[in-house]
């Protein structure tokens, strides 16, 4: 298979043990985790110590949507950081998933595999087929249904015609809450749901070989 010119950095610089590409060109783990954490305190309870907690939107049919993606999100996310200590126990493994969940075709994903050493290959193939990849996989896929349900649901909705006869102070609050919902969507299907296609994609091609 030709290689693209991901794969290409990618193979120049895995040997070194450096990030091979930046920016666009890779999932930065290290953003998501500190956007995830940052979500967590947005998506708890308010209390003395958590001042920026969940707040319920005064529109009942509004809040039903939010409640139903925050209580998905809270449960969800603890699964994506299990993803991420595994996938990032090595150089090798960090490198290889933020750089092949990144890539857009399958093709891509396939070429930066081929890129790699036989050795790293190897260690690759060792966690895709590891019991603890098992494990942490069944916990994105069970994650999955319930995140898109909430897609779905959220969706559905009309938020600016459900709001438009507020107060204006009060629609600005609203504005807020809703912009927290569709951040933690956007985070969910950014990481657990796209995690888990990449996954799926990974899997194909490294136990075909």
């Amino acid at each position: 298979m030709k290689k693209t010119l991901l794969a290409v950095a990618l193979a120049a610089t895995m040997a070194s043990g450096c990030s091979m590409i930046s920016g666009a060109d890779a999932v930065s783990y290290d953003e998501l985790k500190v956007t995830g954490a940052e979500l967590v305190t947005r998506s708890m309870p308010v209390t003395e110590e958590n001042k920026d907690g969940y707040q319920m939107s005064v529109v009942q049919e509004l809040e039903i949507a939010r409640v139903t993606v925050n209580t998905v999100f809270l449960a969800a996310q603890p699964a994506y950081e299990e993803y991420t200590k595994q996938i990032q126990a090595t150089a090798t493994l960090g490198n290889f998933f933020s750089a092949v969940e990144a890539a857009e075709s399958e093709e891509d994903k396939q070429a930066i595999f081929d890129a790699l050493s036989p050795e790293q290959q190897a260690e690759v193939k060792d966690l895709m087929n590891s019991s603890v990849m098992s494990e942490t996989m069944e916990g994105l896929k069970k994650s999955k249904e319930p995140i898109l349900n909430a897609i779905i649901i959220f969706q559905a909705i009309d938020t600016k015609s459900l709001i438009s006869g507020l107060e204006f102070e009060v629609m600005l609050t609203e504005k807020d809450k809703i912009e927290l919902t569709a951040d933690q969507l956007a985070y969910l299907d950014s990481t657990i749901v796209s995690a888990y296609n990449n996954y799926q994609t990974v899997s194909a091609f490294t136990n075909s070989q």
